[in-house]
């Protein structure tokens, strides 16, 4: 079970870094050219580039969590036992992370659902039409931070549970 979220994890990260986010730069700098060199603007440039960001990041804040590169408070944590640390993590996991990717998922599945009833498009008048779509990124990036919530759960309580054999 837990090699499918892995695989999951490790998928959304890749979607990321090499899908969206050489998309996102070259949708940028064919937009920064087209403004400074041909004098147009577009703001549907301008939005799917907000768009890819902000997709790049929801795909990828699952495999972050599960490889620590989220931010800590490294001085104080450094200064805990390992027993103290998995503790926390664990307490953040139950606390935290998982309510909050329950949130995302409920949340942001309804939002996504209600803007493709509604055909929700940009506020802007030449703005990206299909706004759903944009939307349906926030539960999937809340469904692989739930499955790095539970890992990330699992893996501390099963090295707490290890640490207090070897203590015994």
């Amino acid at each position: 079970m837990f090699r499918i979220i892995l695989i999951s994890l490790k998928l959304g990260r890749s979607v990321s870094a090499y899908i969206l986010l050489p998309l996102l730069m070259s949708v940028a700098i064919f937009d920064i050219i087209g403004r400074k060199f041909v004098n147009t603007g577009s703001t549907q440039l301008q939005e799917l580039q907000w768009h890819f960001f902000f997709a790049s990041v929801m795909l990828s804040i699952g495999y972050t969590y599960i490889s620590d590169g989220h931010v800590r408070i490294d001085v104080l944590r450094n200064r805990f036992s390992p027993k103290l640390r998995k503790r926390i993590e664990i307490l953040g996991c139950v606390i935290a992370v998982i309510p909050l990717s329950i949130l995302l998922i409920w949340a942001g599945g309804d939002q996504a659902w209600r803007a493709f009833v509604s055909d929700e498009r940009s506020a802007a008048a030449l703005g990206l039409e299909n706004r759903w779509i944009i939307k349906s990124v926030v539960p999937i990036g809340g469904m692989l931070l739930l499955l790095s919530g539970i890992y990330a759960g699992w893996k501390n309580l099963t090295a707490l549970r290890q640490l207090s054999n070897d203590n015994n």
